[in-house]
């Protein structure tokens, strides 16, 4: 038999948006604000793009040019708008903002998989033996963004969006699929790019729409007058209200519809995945979202790393970072957006016969950008040949407690497991303090 709960469930069909485990957006925003916990700072959002495959540090940000041939590659270091920095000359454009990034030099983990790195770049924290590598939401430890979205406050938007795809990882684990991301599975760069499930099915126009929900509205006022039901099945419609608010705010539709940029400023990021998805990711910060994941791939160049970095990867990727940047700039917006170009791992010292690079998750690069942040620096260093951390080794979940901290959540404190299991939100990871200076 069906329950009446059920029942009411079905007539609101109508509003099924989202894509997070067959809920509807409603059901999200309705589980979010019940299990919400103190909220933190609503003042800085973050876009979070992570390289897949892992980023060669040695040949873009951490060269080692007195390194033999076999080790150095094929790229020279360049001079960058910050005196003594030098990256590579396959990132010009990403030269002349180097005074906007902090180019962290000395990652390192234990995790030579991908689907482990992941795991420990995009949760903060180490996954055990018993990952289920083949399932992406995998997550032992809620993701970065998870946290975002159980800590931080509500808005309209969904404060964790993913584009243009689910990351490996990037699940809510114990914290349940309400925290999981928004995802958006659809690359922007595509010429018929479109949001699914943000606007009101075919045939439904705004005022039939009204007339749905004041019927459902009489509908449930007999139900109540029948039914002994909880708070917060009492309380349902206020988040299909949110729901459906989204669906008809202005404002809300427009930060999806990228198609109404001008045609230069698209062009500026590059008409490019991590391009447009850079650009999508500006829009929906500035709508609100609290956290914006951005998956590019392509980047496990086991062979011909030359090639595939001069010819395939790295021209984009220095467009689409400093067209965000400057964007975010000139809209008045940096400074209240964190930038956090991620990866899994770097790549092994040596050029293999492949004239490929392997995994190496011993020392690796990533850059953060925005958020009032100390820039214009390199923290961290390695060895001659790019293979070890000499200097300032930072973690994972060093990592996680910064984007934490810079977002107004406290790293510190300890979330519980539906069984009263306390987790710390960072297990032993510190802000990285010369960010703070």
């Amino acid at each position: 038999m069906v329950s009446k709960r059920k029942r009411g469930m079905e007539r609101r069909d109508f509003l099924r948006v989202g894509t997070v485990a067959g809920l509807s957006l409603a059901e999200i925003m309705r589980l979010r604000e019940t299990c919400a916990a103190e909220g933190g700072s609503d003042d800085v959002n973050c876009i979070f793009i992570f390289i897949i495959g892992g980023m060669p540090h040695q040949d873009m940000w951490d060269l080692k040019p007195a390194a033999p041939a076999e080790i150095r590659g094929d790229f020279t270091p360049i001079s960058t708008s910050v005196p003594g920095v030098q990256i590579s000359d396959v990132l010009p454009k990403t030269a002349g903002v180097t005074d906007r990034l902090a180019i962290l030099r000395s990652l390192t983990h234990s995790k030579s998989v991908h689907q482990d790195g992941y795991h420990a770049m995009m949760t903060g924290k180490e996954p055990t033996a018993s990952l289920d590598r083949s399932n992406k939401n995998n997550n032992q430890h809620p993701s970065i963004g998870s946290l975002v979205a159980k800590l931080g406050k509500q808005g309209a938007m969904p404060p964790y969006i993913s584009v243009p795809n689910f990351i490996d990882s990037g699940g809510p684990s114990f914290l349940g699929p309400s925290h999981g991301p928004f995802v958006i599975d659809a690359d922007p760069a595509a010429p018929e790019f479109e949001v699914r499930d943000i606007t009101l099915p075919v045939g439904v126009d705004p005022e039939r729409s009204l007339r749905r929900q004041t019927a459902l509205r009489e509908i449930n006022q007999l139900e109540r007058a029948s039914d002994r039901v909880d708070r917060q099945v009492n309380a349902l419609d206020s988040f299909y209200q949110k729901a459906f608010n989204m669906m008809t705010s202005r404002r809300a539709k427009e930060a999806f519809n990228i198609s109404v940029e001008q045609t230069s400023t698209r062009e500026s990021y590059g008409m490019t995945s991590i391009g447009q998805c850079c650009l999508l990711g500006r829009r929906l910060v500035e709508a609100g979202c609290r956290f914006v994941s951005i998956e590019n791939g392509h980047w496990d160049t086991h062979r011909k790393n030359t090639k595939s970095l001069r010819e395939l990867l790295c021209p984009a990727f220095d467009q689409a970072i400093p067209a965000l940047l400057n964007d975010l700039s000139n809209r008045g917006m940096l400074e209240k957006t964190l930038v956090v170009i991620s990866t899994e791992f770097g790549r092994t010292p040596r050029i293999n016969p492949l004239l490929g690079r392997d995994h190496w998750p011993n020392a690796f690069s990533i850059v953060m950008a925005g958020a009032g942040l100390n820039v214009g620096q390199t923290i961290g260093a390695t060895d001659k040949q790019a293979a070890s951390v000499v200097d300032r080794p930072i973690s994972p979940a060093d990592v996680s407690a910064t984007i934490l901290k810079v977002l107004g959540i406290d790293h510190k404190q300890v979330l519980h497991t539906p069984l009263g299991r306390p987790v710390p939100v960072v297990d032993g990871g510190k802000p990285i303090s010369e960010l703070f200076v």
